[in-house]
């Protein structure tokens, strides 16, 4: 093994042991498994009724991955799309920037994750939620860039669903983790 693979493998297993509980889940045995991706879903306001709509439930076909055009609300029944929709967004306090941010809600919708050598899926539970509440709350120990993007038609795209800055393409557990190779 050279030099440079043997620092790059403490230097992950560091990251690991820093941050390796960050991914973790419960399997439905109790059994803890490692998390290899999590989708996230975008979360709508029903004009009608005020109902949020999670487009993942609304209009994702599960078995194809087909994402409907039109998808309906779950409270009433009236038709939406992306489009006509209004989103949904959350109201929260940016310890980097130092204010309160607002962003395009989204929530997890499921986890893929990995237990005693094998795959498996599931929907976020109690466990998962208050996982991620625990990582949001708590402040990252490691530098990472938190710089306002700069103005162009194609970097300020994205600043209606409030992701004005660099570290607003990351949830909070990546940043952490990439932040912590720096």
């Amino acid at each position: 093994m050279g030099e440079f693979e043997k620092e790059a493998k403490r230097i992950l297993k560091e990251v690991e042991k820093e941050c390796g509980w960050m991914y973790e889940t419960k399997h439905s045995d109790g059994r803890i498994g490692k998390v290899n991706y999590t989708i996230w879903s975008d979360v709508f306001l029903c004009d009608e009724c005020s109902q949020e709509i999670v487009l993942w439930d609304a209009a994702v076909d599960k078995d194809s991955g087909e994402v409907s055009s039109e998808f309906l609300c779950p409270g009433c029944g009236a038709s939406w799309t992306k489009r006509t929709a209004e989103r949904a967004f959350t109201t929260t306090f940016d310890q980097s920037l130092n204010e309160t941010i607002k962003q395009a809600k989204k929530v997890p919708v499921l986890i893929n994750y990995s237990a005693s050598g094998k795959s498996y899926t599931k929907t976020p539970d109690q466990y998962d939620f208050e996982l991620l509440t625990k990582i949001e709350s708590s402040k990252i120990p490691t530098w990472f860039p938190v710089d306002r993007l700069m103005d162009g038609k194609e970097t300020r795209r994205n600043d209606p669903i409030g992701i004005t800055h660099s570290h607003h393409f990351y949830t909070k557990r990546n940043l952490w983790v990439f932040s912590s190779f720096l």
